[in-house]
């Protein structure tokens, strides 16, 4: 039995269009096929039981493609991490600092330069979830309590090198990060 197809129209702009051509070589299939290609896993990232976005999946894709991170389980996050926190010298945490720093630098150049958009886009990282507690107000719900020390310090760090005024409270398994008002001192 023939499939039925229904013809659609679609308007692309010119980045668009070369993408989709290359696509098409790249894949030696049709535009027709690439399209439904494209609509399917939309449908199945939008559609998913995990809530995995087109928008997550890219930054997935930036922290795996080139290397510069990895994964790890939270089991051995909280192995590593314990150990750490009882055994770690001053300078690692000198180095957390200057790691920290350094995000920060690379995370203005990609644009990231509000607080709440560096927290989500870390977010996907696993390492907490963000909650708004108010305007310029976020808990980080921390996926393990070990990793506390370890996301102060690099969080003032990424804001510092931005120049963003951020007061960091510790909690129990939580952050509460606080943009502070011009003229205010952290």
């Amino acid at each position: 039995m023939a499939k039925k197809f229904t013809r659609v129209s679609v308007a692309l702009d010119r980045k668009s269009e070369e993408m989709l051509n290359i696509l098409v070589r790249k894949k030696n299939t049709t535009i027709s096929e690439i399209i439904r290609r494209a609509i399917n896993t939309y449908f199945e990232l939008e559609n998913a039981a995990t809530k995995i976005t087109p928008d997550i999946t890219k930054i997935y894709t930036d922290f795996l493609s080139d290397g510069e991170h990895c994964i790890v389980d939270i089991e051995h996050w909280t192995a590593m991490l314990d150990e750490l926190n009882r055994k770690a010298s001053d300078e690692f945490w000198e180095i957390m600092e200057k790691i920290g720093y350094e995000h920060g630098i690379q995370y203005k150049n990609k644009g990231l330069t509000d607080v709440y958009d560096i927290l989500r886009y870390m977010e996907v990282g696993n390492w907490f979830r963000v909650k708004i507690d108010g305007e310029g107000s976020y808990t980080l719900i921390l996926s393990t309590h070990t990793s506390q020390k370890f996301l102060r310090i690099f969080f003032e760090n990424i804001f510092k090198a931005q120049g963003i005024p951020v007061k960091i409270y510790e909690g129990f398994g939580k952050l509460r990060l606080v943009k502070l008002k011009e003229g205010e001192e952290v």
